[in-house]
């Protein structure tokens, strides 16, 4: 039996656009972001603990994070906050929240090989 050079030629297309694309597709997974914090107050810097992992527990590093916060009844926004990496997964966001009150938190987190997330939560500040 012999096989005509279109379908070599075909089979030869099909492998080298499945092996393109293997390479260059690198499909982006959510990441849980685990969201803890103590008492905040209005008075100095508050602390938010975060921990980000992959769906299989593992911890997400070098993540880059972006906190905001605004009161809720007022046109209020935080001015300084900082955030730093803990370890293992784990990640310190430090908040200015000058005034008590209701305010919402909002926490951008981006990875690599992550879908970028936004999480908002609110929280009362005495």
């Amino acid at each position: 039996m012999r096989v005509r050079p279109f379908f070599w030629a075909l089979l030869l297309i099909s492998c080298l656009s499945m092996l393109t694309l293997a390479l260059l597709y690198h499909p982006y997974t959510p990441a849980l972001v685990q969201v803890e914090g103590n008492r905040l107050v209005s008075y100095g810097l508050s602390n938010v603990y975060l921990r980000l992992t992959d769906s299989a527990g593992l911890p997400i590093t070098r993540a880059n994070v972006k906190p905001s916060a605004h009161m809720t009844n007022m046109n209020m926004v935080t001015d300084q906050s900082f955030v730093s990496e803990a370890g293992n997964g784990h990640y310190v966001v430090q908040l200015h929240l000058y005034m008590a009150g209701p305010w919402a938190i909002t926490i951008e987190t981006q990875a690599d090989g992550f879908h970028s997330q936004q999480q908002t939560f609110f929280v009362q500040v005495t």
